[in-house]
C-alpha cells in the first residue's frame, strides 16, 4: 500500500479503512456511490488519520486529477461531507467498537458536486444532550456527553424525526425530539407547522425575531417549545420543550398556512395535476378533521404547482437518457426526438418534438393486424403545454390498439407530415396502397396523408361530420338518418336514406353532400382493410384512456402511456382464454345479427355460382367463390352477410368458416405475443450534462386555458345518477300554474282558482285540445322535430331505441362494436345512435321479402366507387350572392385535366 497508509500505526482504537474509487455517484432517489474498486488497509490506528494524506492517496495512487470533495459513510450509512481536521476530529469522535470501519468517497474535479450534510453538523446535532424545561440561550460543560455514552438506537430514531418525505398521515412529524437540530429557523417553522398539522394542535407563535421561536399551545395546555441559536456552532437547536397536550384536537388550525399546505400536497399534485380543491378539502378532513377555506387551497395548489414547475422543466434534461433506455431495454424500437433548429443556431438546444413506436407493437400490426389505421391528435393538460399525436388500429375484438404516439409542440401540416414519414418508416407502409386511414379531417392532417401516402384510402369521421353538419340542422330524426347513410352499404340505400332526409329538409340533404360521400359512406368505401368503421371514437378511447397521464410532465406521461400499454398488452392476451368460439365475442356477436336477418331472406340459385338472395324489397347477388355480395356487407368487414349465409345454408356450407381470419383467435393472439419489456427506473438512466435541454416554446392561445373539450349540443349530462337530454336553450315551467315566466317557488297561485292552465301541452289548455281535430294535432306533432323543448318527442326512433337510454352501462346499449372507453367528464357524454340498435334491429323486423329492386355489383379491384346520379347535389358557396369555387375544386378539376393530358399521351 501507499506511504499514507503506512503511517498509520496500531495505538489505541483500530480501525480498517475502505477507499472507494472508480465508480459514479447516483443522486436520485437516493445518494449512491455505484463502485467499482476498494483499497484496503486493516488495523490502522485511528489517532493517525488525516484530512490532507486521504486526498493525497486519491490523486498519487487512486486516479483522481483534483479532489474536490471527501465523503464518509456514517455508522447508519449515511454520507457526510469530510472537510479539513474539524471533520477528521469529529469522525474520531464517532469511532468506537461498534463503528470501526471507515469508507471514504472522493469526488473527483470533472464530477458534480454532490449535497450532503457536513460530519461537523452531525456531531453539534447528535452528540450533544439536550436540557429539559429551560429557557437558557448557552450549556454547561458538565451537560456534554463523551463518546463512550453515546446511543446509537438514538441517532437513527432523530434521522426518522427529521425525514423528508411528507406521507399522507404525516406519520414522520407527529413526535418533537429535544435533541433536534435545523439550519435556520425557516426549516424550523416548516418541522413544527407540520407536527402541528399531524396531531392536529392549535400551536401558536409567542415570540419570533432573528434568534429564537417559542411555541405555546392554548390556554391551560403546558405544550412549550423553545427554538434558539446553538451556542456551540451555527444552526438552531431545541432548548426547551414540554411534549404533552392536555387540549382538544382543533379544527382550525393557525400553523396550516398556505405554504405548509403546499407542502403536504406536493407529491399529490406531482402524480395527478388534475387534482380537485374538493378532494383536497375532503383529505384534510379525513386525515386531521381540519376545516380550511377553500381560497386558502386555491393559494397552496398554486403556491405547489408552481414549485413543481421546476420538475416538469427538469424532465427535458432527462427525456435523451429516458429515450437511450428504451432503446436499449426494447431493441428496434423507434425512438427520435427533435431539436429546434433555430435555437441549434443561437447555440442552445431545445426541445422540438418526440415520437415513440415500440418494437412489439410493431410486430403485433405485421402478424394480426387489419391495415387500419385511426389518426387524432389531443392537447396535454399540465404545465408543460403541448400536443400527443397518436395513431390507432384495431384489433380483432375491434379494440383500440396503439401503433405510436408524439409529442409536438403544436398540431400542424408540418408536424403531422414528421409523424406519419415516421409512422411509414416504422410499420414499413411505402406508399400506402393496401392502407386505409381515417381522421377528423382536421388541422392538415388531409394535406399530410396525400403528400406522405398518396396511394392510402383517406376516410372521415362521421361523428365530426355530424357535429359540424348539426349546428344548422338540429333534429334528432335528421341524425338518425345522417347515420343510416353512412351505414348504407350499398348505393340504392344511400339513395333512399339521401331522399328521405331531403324531404324533411332539401337544404340538409345538400349541405350533407358537401362532405365527399366517398369518404363517409360504406357504400363508396374500400373493402381491403376488412373494417367497416365510419367514426374515429376508437381513437378517440385512447385520449381518455390516458386523461390522467396527459396532465403530468412529460417523462411521467410517457412513462404512464408504457406502461398502461404493457399492461394491457398482457390483459388482452389473458382475455382469449375465455373465448369459447375460434373468432372473437365482438365478432361472433354481428354474425349472430346476421343470422337472425337470414331467416326473412329467400334464395334462388341458377345451378352454377350465382345465388339471387331477396331481403325486403331488395334482390342481391351472391358469388361464394369470389366471396361477393351486393350488399357489399361481406367484403366490408370479412364476416359473411345474410346473404352470402342464406347461399351457404341452401349449399349445406358451414358459414362459421367462412369468417376472414383477422376476426379469429389464432390473429388476435398473434397480435398480442410481443410484449413490452420492462425498463429501468430513473435513478438508473444514463444523465450526461451535454443532454440538458430547454423546453418547447409555448404556444399561446386565446381566452383561458380549457382542461375539458367542448361538448356537443345534444350531450347527455348524468343527474342524479341517471343520463338526460341537456337543458341547454331549454324553457323552465312553473309546476302549479303551467306558466313559463317563473318556477313553483315564486309562483302566487292561489289554491281554489281555476288551474285551466296545469294541464296545458305545448301551451294550449285540456279544452283547446279537445277540440282540435286529430289531423291538426298529428300535423303539429310532425313539426316539432326541429323545436327545441326538454321533453323528448315520440318519433320513429322510439321504435327501434336509436338513442342512448338512461340508466343502461356500456355493456348493455353497445352489444357489439368498437371498445368505447369512457369519456373524460364521466357525468357527460354525447347522444350516440348504434347501428345494433336501430338498423339491424329494423332489418330483423322487417316483412317477408320480395325481391322487387335488382342490386348489382359495383366498385373496382378494391371496391371504391364514385357517387353519380345521386338525388340532390351539394350546396355551393356563394360570395355577395355569386357562385365561388374552393382550392380543393380547383385542385380536383386540375388532377382531372391532368389525367386527361396524360391519357392523350399515351395514346
Amino acid at each position: 500500500m501507499s506511504a499514507f497508509l503506512s503511517q498509520f500505526n496500531m495505538k489505541d482504537l483500530l480501525v480498517d479503512l475502505m477507499l472507494h474509487y472508480g465508480g459514479k455517484w447516483i443522486t436520485k432517489p437516493l445518494l449512491v456511490y455505484d463502485k467499482k474498486y476498494v483499497a484496503t488497509r486493516r488495523d490502522t490506528s485511528a489517532d493517525l488519520l488525516d484530512y490532507d494524506k486521504i486526498v493525497e492517496e486519491y490523486t498519487k495512487n487512486l486516479g483522481f486529477v483534483l479532489v474536490k470533495q471527501i465523503l464518509v459513510k456514517g455508522p447508519f450509512g449515511k454520507f457526510y461531507l469530510l472537510e479539513g481536521s474539524e471533520g477528521i476530529k469529529t469522525l474520531q469522535c464517532l469511532l468506537n467498537e461498534q463503528f470501526k470501519v471507515v469508507h471514504f468517497f472522493a469526488v473527483d474535479d470533472f464530477e458534480e458536486t454532490i449535497y450532503a450534510p457536513n460530519i461537523i453538523h452531525h456531531s453539534e446535532a447528535y452528540l450533544v444532550e439536550c436540557e429539559y424545561g429551560t429557557d437558557a440561550e448557552t450549556e454547561s460543560d458538565d451537560d456534554q456527553s463523551s463518546d463512550e455514552e453515546y446511543n446509537f438506537d438514538e441517532l437513527e430514531l432523530i434521522k426518522m424525526l427529521k425525514c423528508k418525505e411528507v406521507n399522507v398521515d404525516l406519520s414522520h412529524y407527529k413526535e418533537l425530539h429535544p435533541s433536534m437540530t435545523f439550519k435556520d429557523l425557516n426549516e424550523a417553522r416548516k418541522i413544527v407547522n407540520l407536527y402541528s398539522l399531524a396531531n392536529s394542535k392549535p400551536i401558536v407563535v409567542e415570540k419570533s425575531d432573528r434568534t429564537r421561536l417559542r411555541y405555546k399551545c392554548m390556554i391551560g395546555c403546558p405544550f412549550v417549545l423553545l427554538i434558539s441559536q446553538d451556542g456551540k456552532g451555527p444552526g438552531f437547536k431545541v432548548k426547551t420543550l414540554k411534549i404533552n397536550h392536555n387540549c382538544d384536537d382543533a379544527f382550525k388550525n393557525p400553523r396550516a398556512c398556505t405554504s405548509t399546505l403546499a407542502q403536504y400536497f406536493k407529491s399529490k399534485l406531482q402524480n395527478n395535476p388534475q387534482y380537485k380543491l374538493k378532494d383536497m378539502r375532503k383529505d384534510l378532513k379525513d386525515q386531521f378533521n381540519l376545516n380550511v377555506s377553500t381560497s386558502k387551497l386555491k393559494r397552496a395548489k398554486r403556491m405547489a404547482l408552481q414549485k413543481l414547475q421546476g420538475s416538469f422543466l427538469d424532465d427535458f434534461n432527462r427525456i435523451e437518457a429516458y429515450a437511450n433506455e428504451l432503446r436499449l431495454s426494447n431493441p428496434g424500437s423507434d425512438i427520435v426526438i427533435n431539436l429546434s433548429k433555430d435555437a441549434l443556431e443561437q447555440g442552445k438546444r431545445k426541445f422540438l418534438r418526440m415520437y415513440i413506436c415500440f418494437n412489439a407493437l410493431k410486430l403485433g400490426w405485421k402478424e394480426g393486424l387489419k391495415p387500419f389505421i385511426g389518426l387524432d391528435g389531443t392537447f396535454l393538460k399540465g404545465q408543460c403545454k403541448g400536443q400527443l399525436l397518436v395513431a390507432m388500429t384495431q384489433d380483432a375484438q375491434n379494440c383500440f390498439y396503439p401503433l405510436a404516439w408524439a409529442v409536438v409542440d403544436k398540431e400542424t401540416t408540418r408536424t403531422w407530415i414528421w409523424f406519419l414519414q415516421l409512422l411509414n418508416n416504422s410499420l414499413n407502409l411505402k406508399d400506402g396502397e393496401t392502407v386505409t386511414f381515417m381522421s377528423d379531417m382536421q388541422k392538415g392532417l388531409i394535406e399530410a396523408v396525400k403528400n406522405v401516402l398518396p396511394l392510402s384510402n383517406h376516410r372521415y369521421c362521421v361523428r365530426h361530420i355530424e357535429a359540424n353538419w348539426m349546428k344548422r340542422f338540429r333534429s334528432g330524426e335528421m341524425k338518425k338518418l345522417l347515420w343510416w347513410a353512412a351505414w348504407s352499404t350499398y348505393k340504392e340505400d344511400f339513395k333512399d336514406q339521401l331522399s328521405a332526409l331531403g324531404a324533411l329538409s332539401k337544404s340538409a340533404a345538400k349541405d350533407l353532400l358537401r362532405y365527399p360521400p366517398q369518404t363517409w359512406c360504406r357504400a363508396y368505401l374500400d373493402t381491403i382493410c376488412k373494417n367497416q368503421m365510419v367514426d374515429n371514437n376508437f381513437t378517440e378511447s385512447f385520449n381518455s384512456w390516458i386523461l390522467e397521464a396527459r396532465g403530468k410532465p412529460i417523462l411521467k406521461m410517457l412513462e404512464d402511456i408504457r406502461t398502461k400499454i404493457m399492461n394491457r398488452l398482457r390483459e388482452k392476451e389473458e382475455a382469449a382464454s375465455k373465448w369459447t368460439t375460434d373468432y372473437s365475442p365482438n365478432c361472433m356477436k354481428l354474425f349472430t345479427a346476421y343470422m337472425k336477418i337470414t331467416q326473412l331472406c329467400s334464395v334462388d340459385f341458377n345451378g352454377d355460382l350465382g345465388y339471387e338472395v331477396s331481403e325486403g324489397e331488395d334482390r342481391h347477388t351472391v358469388n361464394l367463390v369470389e366471396k361477393k355480395c351486393t350488399c357489399r356487407s361481406w367484403q366490408l368487414t370479412g364476416i359473411p352477410c345474410p346473404h352470402a349465409i342464406k347461399a351457404m345454408l341452401y349449399q349445406k356450407i358451414e358459414p362459421k368458416n367462412e369468417i376472414n381470419w383477422w376476426y379469429s383467435k389464432e390473429a388476435y393472439l398473434m397480435t398480442y405475443r410481443a410484449k413490452l419489456m420492462p425498463v429501468k427506473g430513473e435513478q438508473f438512466w444514463n444523465v450526461l450534462p451535454e443532454h440538458a435541454m430547454d423546453p418547447p416554446d409555448l404556444v399561446k392561445t386565446v381566452g383561458r386555458p380549457k382542461t375539458k373539450r367542448t361538448r356537443e349540443n345534444d350531450a347527455s349530462i348524468k343527474r342524479a345518477e341517471e343520463w338526460a337530454h341537456s337543458r341547454k336553450g331549454t324553457k323552465m315551467t312553473c309546476s302549479k300554474c303551467g306558466e313559463i315566466t317563473h318556477n313553483a317557488k315564486t309562483c302566487n297561485f292561489v289554491e281554489g282558482e281555476q288551474r285551466a292552465t296545469l294541464k296545458r301541452k305545448r301551451g294550449r289548455t285540456e279544452e283547446e285540445t279537445e277540440e282540435e281535430p286529430e289531423e291538426e294535432v298529428e300535423e303539429a306533432h310532425i313539426e316539432d322535430f326541429d323545436v327545441n323543448s326538454s321533453a323528448p318527442r315520440p318519433t320513429q326512433d322510439e321504435e327501434y331505441n336509436f338513442m342512448s337510454t338512461p340508466g343502461l352501462s356500456q355493456q348493455q346499449y353497445e352489444p357489439f362494436g368498437p371498445a368505447r372507453e369512457p369519456e373524460s367528464d364521466p357525468n357527460i357524454r354525447p347522444q350516440v345512435i348504434f347501428e345494433n340498435r336501430t338498423k339491424l334491429k329494423m332489418r330483423m323486423n322487417q316483412l317477408r321479402a320480395t325481391g322487387n329492386r335488382v342490386i348489382s355489383f359495383r366498385g373496382d379491384h378494391a371496391g371504391i366507387s364514385e357517387p353519380t346520379n345521386l338525388p340532390y347535389s351539394p350546396t355551393k358557396l356563394t360570395w355577395k350572392g355569386k357562385e365561388v369555387v374552393t382550392g380543393n375544386q380547383l385542385e380536383r378539376e386540375r388532377q382531372k385535366k391532368v389525367g386527361k393530358l396524360k391519357t392523350k399521351k399515351s395514346k
